[in-house]
């Protein structure tokens, strides 16, 4: 397989270090590609870190009050609709909550803002997560965000899309081997997805050649031939397939996935531990504002125009995703958690327990 990277390897964090090691962090990697704004961010993220784990050493003493004031990190996508409707709606507020949702672009940029104290609570794809604790960052998934919306079948839409020009020769997911496809990054969530996908079919993953592509260039450069194949988000890929531009061979959903978490809620273990009453409000209003638009794909588009800033144009044709709406299960995270093994993401498969909030 011929790819890119977006970012290089998350910091790691050891627990609590000898004290004769307490002075120095190791040095990081370089990222095979990146900026120098993101190998800061990352090793501030480490030394952050590595000072949570010097304060859980030295027996700080536990806040008298739970924290009730929270910033959560959020996607500006219409993946982040489930959480900004439970703010508009008042859900977290009749719970004695104050919530605000915080722009972020990546899990990569939320969890250096977690550790630090910036963020509380943070939306991110669940392979972000798994990456980021088995690189020993302090924190854990306490909640489903976005779960998978459809079993994955050819040609059937969801909240993201594998798009060909019309006249293309590649019809199912297996025809994409030997062929480029732009994704937004490699070794996330997305990309293992349609390798996935790929291989189900009876192709090979392998000999795609990924390519990152800046998610509002995907259908320009599509449509200019720069790459044979693309993903899209929504709306982009419904008004895009709409318009006749594009086709669409597959979504970004995996074959007999539905309801498998595709992002989740994390917070730090330090907080966590602290504000555990905080946290059990927080799971249960974002399952009962997230049901919302469950039931409502409508209501989903409104907050999307009124908190989003999207036109209501624009969402014509919009897929709303499906959110989470109660615990996540073992075998669901441990499902995608065999996946990423499978793909390289991950080089083992994590205890259940040490990905899973456990809130007393």
């Amino acid at each position: 397989m011929v790819c890119s990277r977006l970012f290089g390897p998350l910091p790691s964090y050891s627990g609590c270090p000898h004290p004769s090691r307490r002075k120095s962090v190791p040095p990081m990697r370089a990222p095979i590609r990146g900026t120098r704004q993101r190998r800061s961010a990352y090793a501030a993220a480490t030394v952050l870190a590595l000072g949570l784990s010097l304060t859980a050493c030295g027996g700080a003493s536990t806040a008298a009050s739970e924290v009730t004031t929270l910033k959560v990190g959020a996607t500006t996508s219409l993946a982040g609709v489930g959480i900004r409707n439970t703010i508009s709606s008042g859900i977290f507020k009749a719970d004695g909550l104050s919530v605000a949702a915080s722009a972020i672009k990546s899990g990569n940029d939320a969890i250096p803002q977690l550790v630090s104290g910036g963020l509380q609570v943070a939306q991110i794809d669940t392979t972000t997560a798994m990456q980021a604790i088995a690189k020993g960052i302090p924190i854990k998934i306490v909640a489903a965000a976005g779960v998978q919306s459809t079993n994955g079948g050819d040609g059937e839409p969801s909240t993201g899309s594998v798009l060909v020009l019309p006249n293309s020769s590649i019809k199912t997911p297996a025809d994409l081997a030997g062929k480029t496809l732009g994704v937004p990054a490699i070794n996330n969530q997305i990309w293992m997805n349609i390798r996935i996908a790929i291989d189900d079919a009876g192709g090979d993953s392998s000999k795609v050649k990924f390519v990152e592509v800046p998610g509002a260039q995907a259908i320009d450069l599509l449509v200019k031939g720069d790459i044979q194949a693309t993903t899209a988000s929504e709306p982009l890929a419904s008004s895009s397939v709409a318009a006749g531009k594009v086709r669409l061979i597959h979504s970004t959903d995996i074959p007999n996935g539905k309801d498998q978490p595709s992002s989740v809620y994390v917070a730090t273990n330090d907080f966590i531990n602290k504000n555990p009453g905080t946290m059990k409000k927080f799971i249960a209003d974002v399952y009962k504002g997230q049901g919302e638009v469950n039931k409502d794909k409508e209501l989903g588009k409104k907050v999307a125009v009124d908190q989003l800033g999207y036109k209501a144009a624009q969402l014509t044709h919009a897929f709303i995703l499906d959110y989470g709406t109660r615990a996540i299960q073992p075998a669901e995270i441990d499902a995608v958690a065999k996946n990423a093994v499978k793909y390289g993401i991950l080089s083992s498969v994590p205890d259940t327990a040490s990905l899973l909030a456990t809130i007393k």
